[in-house]
């Protein structure tokens, strides 16, 4: 891929933060949607919405969402999977009360638990579908806390380049910075972040960036099993810049449920939907 330089990002950039960009879900392909999206209220007290045949499940404060569908021709399991290809991060204050929740319910460890560099209880964990879950308790939270409940932190993505992807984000979608994972590069650009991530401007939600060796295989799922969902005001004009920047539109534009809805692929590959409200 070719490389990215800041003074292309600055030419071609038209004001994408005016378009209020919000971070609204990740939609997983499982084999039984109600199941699914029961057990993630049953398991960590999630919120259920029901759209037609997709179910939606979000934190007690309605940070974000995982959306599940079912596609029965298309991959279902997530098992295979590299946690460091993709993975949900929810953090919360009493970490191993989810733990055992998790456990009972059929989830599974995926490693053993750890505290990071910065001392954050960490413990890698899949649902029944082998959906990757990573539950953190923070020394210092990044997001405000519903106290007693866990809540969606961040979705963490794999680039060839995790330091240019996240320029590219905040440059082109209007994402910003909200922290990096080593305190000491706070008052560092970007460019030397050891692990950067991104988030929208109302700080519901962040996507963390990773590289680590060539575990890229989330972008091999395609649309039919799993992409990350983008509300902006204006959805044409919002995907004409990000092409212009490098990436790619998969399809046409449609029109479902109230919404404009087109499908693109980041520079690095990764599955984005970009919707904007239309009224019925």
């Amino acid at each position: 891929m070719r490389y990215i330089t800041l003074f292309f990002l600055t030419v071609l950039c038209l004001s994408a933060s005016a378009q209020n960009i919000a971070l609204k879900y990740v939609a997983f392909n499982v084999p039984n949607v109600k199941a699914a999206a029961q057990w993630y209220h049953n398991t960590l007290g999630f919120l259920v919405a029901m759209d037609g045949g997709d179910a939606y499940v979000s934190d007690a404060g309605k940070n974000f969402r995982i959306k599940f569908f079912a596609e029965p021709a298309q991959k279902n399991n997530y098992s295979d999977i590299s946690f460091n290809a993709c993975h949900i991060a929810i953090e919360t204050d009493d970490i191993h009360k989810w733990e055992n929740n998790i456990l009972k319910a059929g989830g599974k460890y995926n490693t053993d638990s750890r505290l990071n560099a910065i001392g954050d209880a960490v413990i890698d964990m899949r649902d029944p579908n082998g959906l990757m879950i990573q539950l953190i308790s923070r020394v210092r939270p990044y997001y405000k806390r519903t106290p007693g409940w866990p809540r969606f932190e961040h979705l963490a993505l794999n680039m060839s380049n995790n330091k240019e992807a996240a320029l590219w984000y905040v440059e082109f979608m209007g994402l910003t910075i909200p922290w990096s994972k080593d305190p000491a590069d706070s008052v560092r650009p970007v460019s030397n972040y050891r692990i950067p991530y991104v988030g929208d401007p109302g700080r519901n939600m962040a996507m963390e960036f990773l590289t680590t060796g060539d575990l890229r295989d989330y972008t091999k799922l395609g649309f039919g099993v799993s992409y990350v969902a983008f509300e902006v005001k204006d959805a044409t004009t919002f995907v004409k810049n990000i092409v212009r920047g490098g990436a790619k539109q998969e399809g046409e534009a449609r029109k479902t449920n109230g919404r404009l809805i087109i499908r693109v692929r980041c520079p690095w590959g990764n599955m984005l939907q970009v919707e904007q409200r239309v009224g019925k």
